[in-house]
């Protein structure tokens, strides 16, 4: 658990923010959706949240860790 809750602290999330809209953009571009860029800018939006409310909890979690 330790070693999850370190690669969150140190992950960067602007780069796995581009790396999940990029991914979007090609699934949507390549299943032919005609709302590919807005529908890749709300997933992308959607796993930001995701991404921030793990690294403040990781955050919490590694600070308690470091306590001990």
């Amino acid at each position: 658990m330790r070693s999850l809750v370190a690669f969150i602290n140190r992950m960067n999330i602007g780069i796995w923010l581009l790396g999940i809209f990029v991914a979007h953009v090609l699934l949507y571009l390549f299943l032919g959706t005609a709302t590919w860029l807005a529908t890749s800018l709300l997933a992308t939006a959607f796993y930001g949240i995701v991404l921030l409310v793990a690294k403040l909890v990781a955050g919490r979690y590694g600070d308690k860790e470091h306590i001990k």
